[in-house]
């Protein structure tokens, strides 16, 4: 049984790299590192085995593993999501079980994609989660995945333990909506990390973002500046995240942040193919010297990762 009440489920949550070794195997001991990095910087929950985590790059079996080494670790400290979506219901249902019995705080899941499922049948997809975990459930709009409308997120609510979205795209502006047609009750997290002010102004609850993994201190002070009616200061904070961000997705994304937090001392490991690692010298002496440059010409010294280098 989960410690955590679904209203409880608020603020910073990263959504956690997978740190796998240079054989694809997973890096166990690089993923308690992560874990407790983040923790230690006062995030305010995870959420792990999703898109930022490799999911659709990891066998079941791997997933599982993953998942076991987290909750361990986790001990409990902060709530742990657990991304448990593919495209095929059965394989979905049976993690949801497994993560359910492993001790996770809550499941979340992407809708089934590629096939271009009717309405319907990703109703019936929802449906089949819910009935297989007792656990509150996270449903995940976004628009690789074709964003659905509030109407279909208004039916999916109705769902006894649907309890949230995860909403990634552009359209703030619906949140208002949501929070008016559903309730108060329906937890929103904002997924777009270079937005996560416009989030939160909009009534999000939360903020769920790969780049939380290697600037944590800075969302958080986004979400405590934010919560305060600090907004001038929160605006700084994201101008300078946003800085590295659209710096770094011009690169390569979830392998500039497996590097930056290798500067730190945390074994965060490889990408897996066909993602591509960051392992040439020359090119990683190039983003430290970029990186070096735009430090000169900004105020970046509250962005921890940037002092190793």
């Amino acid at each position: 049984m989960s410690k955590y009440d679904p209203k409880d489920l608020n603020g910073v949550m990263p959504a956690m790299i997978t740190s796998i070794n240079k054989d694809e195997t997973i890096n166990k001991e690089g993923l308690r590192q992560i874990i407790n990095h983040l923790i230690a910087e006062n995030v305010n929950g995870l959420y792990v085995t999703g898109s930022t985590g490799e999911t659709f790059l990891m066998s079941p079996e791997e997933k599982k593993e993953v998942l076991d080494i987290i909750v361990e670790e986790v001990n409990g400290r902060v709530p742990v999501i657990a991304h448990v979506g593919s495209i095929g219901t059965k394989i979905t249902t049976d993690l949801a079980k497994y993560a359910t019995h492993a001790g996770v705080d809550a499941l979340s899941a992407l809708p089934p994609f590629y096939y271009n499922f009717s309405n319907e049948e990703i109703y019936n997809y929802y449906s089949d989660i819910a009935q297989s975990s007792h656990l509150p459930i996270i449903i995940y709009n976004i628009s690789h995945a074709n964003l659905m409308d509030i109407d279909m997120l208004k039916r999916l609510a109705a769902i006894d333990n649907i309890k949230g979205v995860k909403y990634t795209a552009a359209t703030h502006f619906n949140f208002e909506k949501i929070k008016k047609e559903i309730g108060a009750y329906f937890k929103i997290y904002s997924g777009m990390d270079e937005m996560a002010i416009s989030g939160l102004i909009s009534g999000a609850d939360g903020m769920i973002g790969s780049f939380y993994n290697l600037m944590p201190e800075m969302f958080v002070g986004i979400f405590q500046n934010m919560k305060n009616g600090n907004v001038v200061e929160a605006k700084k904070l994201q101008d300078r995240v946003n800085m590295i961000i659209l710096y770094a997705l011009k690169k390569s994304g979830y392998p500039f942040i497996k590097m930056g937090l290798s500067w730190m001392g945390i074994d965060s490991g490889y990408v897996r193919k066909p993602f591509s690692s960051i392992v040439n010298t020359e090119i990683e002496k190039g983003i430290k010297d970029d990186l070096k440059k735009l430090m000169s010409e900004n105020d970046l010294s509250e962005i921890k990762f940037l002092k190793a280098l």
